[in-house]
């Protein structure tokens, strides 16, 4: 009886990170004031989404950068000034984050601004001899890896009743050019875009004609300039706007969340994988105008701020949503150790854990189990330099197997369906450091039926 808490411990724990990404609330030591329509992007030179602007309802120029656990204000010399309803997109081919035009305020009736700035990591600087796209705020934006360009398309060109710009623009860090295309979905403000490698497309949602709001996916081929509707078989989502949507590079899939339709603020998420769009479980608020982002360093998409409809306020939470684990590992003797499920977590079946990169001589290793995600603590203290700590120590199971790797089954999966719950690898390896042991990734989510 006595080790009984610790089995049910370790049911809910293993069981946790292999169900379907969820989302999972954080909070975070610092952060943003609440604000709407901010916008973020992950800039590598900051190891983190800079996030930029905003309105609560007053807009800011304020730039913060989130590292996966906490939020940190930074203090550039030259800043653009306050706005809402831009885009932040990173150019990986300049190693420069692209912030074009915006709206100073939604209190008088300004024209949106059609300004562009560069954020390189310490500073803003304005590009004044590039031209412009035209004054617009709420459009959709992704950078197309493929070709090295900023795209745009859409957006409200003042804040009367006009209709929604249908065009298409791509900066290549020398000018921005209008593109004529082949096929256009029409003209609609925010709509939700993001740039599929593996089909060398940006991907289009959604998005608001001014009267009805599309429930249609385009991808548009820059190579060819071309538009084109993607015949959708089976579900997809309902028309909205006001929704985000990511590249999510682990799964190689762009991600959906939120938005408004014509009566509602929606709270459901979505993956498209370049056919088809398939709904997550995972729950979370009823939220648009967020600000959303890809952290590849821990695997997460994240999301700040928008308004949420219940209890209709304007957000300052950050929430991530992951199901294939976050964070790295530290190097061995045989390679970094990795974790993985090799199946899904289904309540009352068996449940396998892939662990890698074991020292081989040896394949030891301890499956560390933990109710609290921790920020990634650097081990070095212990003599495990670079090696970092994601999860609480709560439970601590062995896992023993041979050539280096190593399978640890859970022959029934069992425990209360709810709860965040955190996995991690302790593999010991003598050689490797002062204290004998290197860390893998870590694994979270929620359990599921």
């Amino acid at each position: 009886m006595h080790n009984r808490p610790l089995l049910l411990a370790a049911t809910l724990l293993v069981t946790a990170p292999f169900a379907s990404a969820q989302w999972q609330q954080r909070f975070p030591s610092s952060s943003p004031t609440a604000r709407t329509a901010s916008a973020m992007a992950f800039v590598p030179q900051n190891a983190g989404l800079v996030l930029f602007g905003g309105s609560a309802p007053l807009v800011n120029n304020q730039t913060w950068v989130y590292d996966g656990s906490d939020w940190t204000q930074l203090t550039p010399a030259t800043s653009p000034s306050g706005r809402f309803g831009a885009q932040l997109v990173y150019d990986l081919a300049r190693g420069v984050a692209v912030l074009y035009g915006g709206l100073a305020s939604n209190i008088s009736v300004p024209a949106p601004n059609s300004d562009t700035w560069e954020w390189d990591g310490t500073d803003w600087t304005q590009r004044t001899n590039v031209g412009s796209a035209g004054a617009r705020y709420r459009y959709g934006a992704s950078y197309d890896l493929g070709r090295g360009k900023v795209v745009i398309f859409g957006g409200a060109t003042t804040q009367l009743l006009s209709p929604p710009s249908n065009q298409t623009w791509e900066y290549d860090g020398t000018a921005w050019l209008q593109i004529t295309t082949t096929g256009n979905p029409g003209g609609r403000d925010r709509p939700a875009m993001c740039y599929m490698p593996s089909l060398a497309k940006t991907v289009l949602f959604g998005g608001s004609n001014g009267s009805t709001v599309s429930d249609q996916t385009w991808g548009y081929d820059g190579n060819t300039a071309t538009w084109t509707q993607v015949a959708i078989t089976g579900p997809k989502p309902s028309g909205r706007n006001a929704a985000a949507m990511v590249y999510d590079s682990a799964r190689d899939l762009c991600v959906l969340h939120g938005g408004q339709d014509a009566a509602n603020v929606l709270s459901d998420t979505w993956t498209f994988d370049g056919t088809r769009w398939t709904l997550s479980d995972s729950t979370t608020q009823t939220i648009r105008d967020h600000a959303m982002a890809f952290l590849p360093i821990t695997k997460q998409v994240v999301k700040f701020g928008g308004f949420v409809a219940a209890p209709n306020t304007t957000s300052n939470q950050t929430w991530e949503l992951g199901g294939a684990g976050f964070g790295v590992g530290c190097t061995g003797s045989n390679g970094v150790p990795s974790l993985v499920a090799a199946n899904a977590a289904i309540l009352g079946q068996p449940l396998n854990l892939n662990v890698t990169g074991l020292e081989p001589s040896i394949n030891v290793g301890f499956l560390v189990l933990g109710f609290t995600r921790l920020p990634g603590i650097d081990l070095g203290f212990l003599g495990m330099p670079g090696c970092l700590a994601y999860t609480s120590p709560d439970v601590l199971l062995p896992v023993t197997g041979a050539a280096g790797s190593a399978i640890w089954t859970w022959p029934s999966v069992a425990g209360p369906l709810g709860g965040s719950f955190f996995a991690q690898i302790l593999s010991l390896d003598p050689t490797a450091n002062a204290f004998g042991f290197t860390t893998s990734n870590a694994l979270y989510t929620t359990l599921t039926n």
